[in-house]
């Protein structure tokens, strides 16, 4: 069943499609330094493209909402160019969101693109009673470690696993030059510090590829499309207004 983006579709096909028990799917990102490779809205454009793939995979009608692209960074903001929330901030912002959507659709699932939102959202999914998920954390972690056996299947930040699934994603917006690779390659040799060091990166990004990337997007898509599909039917939802 084709999935579909909210924000292109009427409110009579929106509401028609909820109410025949379509499922929203509300992705939040964030907008943070990737190191010298990799956009700032890596994050963001990978969420997304996994949201839509799941809809377009699931056996359930999905509609991904457009993507939440502000998050918690205060850990990056000394490396540059990053926007950041104070934690109450993020946590009303997508509880108002989901609020809003969830008169439409028989669920809402939020789905996670970023590390330093997982604990917050996490507490908004208890408060709130809506699953959420952080799309990497679906894939078995022995996979993980097939797909990215350098960086031994840690995602990381802006490493093997972040660079192969953007070359997939924008490919045109890596920097695979020398320049931008070598100085990042060199300060991460220990690439699990947990202040990323002097580069902002976790991981080997020299070690990315396209096969890697769309092996990562397809087998997250997968497990979110599965997850989807298993959402139990709330035959007593209220009445959409």
């Amino acid at each position: 069943m084709a999935g579909a983006r909210l924000s292109e579709l009427s409110r009579a096909a929106a509401s028609e499609r909820g109410s025949a028990g379509a499922v929203c799917v509300l992705p939040v990102g964030a907008l943070e330094q990737h190191g010298d490779h990799l956009p700032v809205g890596t994050d963001t454009m990978l969420v997304e493209a996994v949201a839509l793939r799941a809809a377009e995979l699931a056996r359930v009608d999905t509609i991904v909402a457009p993507t939440v692209w502000t998050g918690l960074s205060p850990h990056h903001v000394r490396l540059g160019v990053t926007v950041t929330l104070e934690p109450e901030l993020l946590l009303e912002l997508t509880r108002q969101v989901v609020r809003c959507l969830r008169p439409w659709f028989r669920e809402v699932v939020i789905v996670n693109g970023h590390g330093g939102n997982r604990g917050w959202l996490g507490a908004l999914a208890l408060a709130e009673r809506c699953p959420t998920v952080t799309y990497w954390e679906l894939i078995e972690p022995s996979r993980l470690r097939e797909i990215f056996p350098v960086d031994l299947g840690s995602v990381g930040h802006a490493g093997q696993a972040e660079t192969s699934g953007m070359l997939v994603v924008a490919p045109g917006l890596v920097d695979r030059t020398p320049q931008a690779f070598e100085p990042i390659t060199r300060a991460n040799d220990a690439f699990l510090l947990p202040d990323m060091g002097a580069s902002g990166v976790l991981g080997d990004p020299a070690a990315a590829s396209p096969a890697a990337g769309e092996a990562f997007l397809d087998a997250a898509a997968r497990a979110l499309a599965e997850l989807l599909e298993t959402l139990p039917r709330d035959d007593t939802q209220e009445s959409r207004p």
